[in-house]
């Protein structure tokens, strides 16, 4: 995603104590388990949207945006706890940038 997808987020009163939009790919074991895996993330982080996408045979991958301050640990803690909820196989960042 190019980084102005992420310019109105910028100057935003409820955004202020956020720096880093990253978008991220999880792929959920039971599609049925989809909006608790969605609920678990929530808990983790700040999520500006959820979407999913089909990969093709059948098998859809969960996609979000995730805001976070990058004083706040860091995208290699936030993966670790992402990877731990339950019915999740896999998860990539696709994309981490600044706003």
């Amino acid at each position: 995603m190019h980084t102005n997808a992420y310019a109105g987020l910028r100057g935003r009163d409820d955004m202020a104590e956020y720096n880093v939009a990253a978008d991220i790919k999880v792929y959920v074991e039971d599609l049925k388990k989809m909006d608790e895996v969605k609920k678990d993330i929530e808990k983790i982080a700040k999520v500006q949207r959820f979407w999913e996408e089909d990969v093709g045979f059948g098998i859809k991958v969960l996609k979000a945006t995730l805001l976070l301050n990058d004083d706040a640990g860091g995208m290699d803690a936030l993966e670790g706890k992402i990877r731990k909820i339950n019915s999740v196989s896999e998860m990539e960042v696709e994309n981490v940038t600044r706003i």
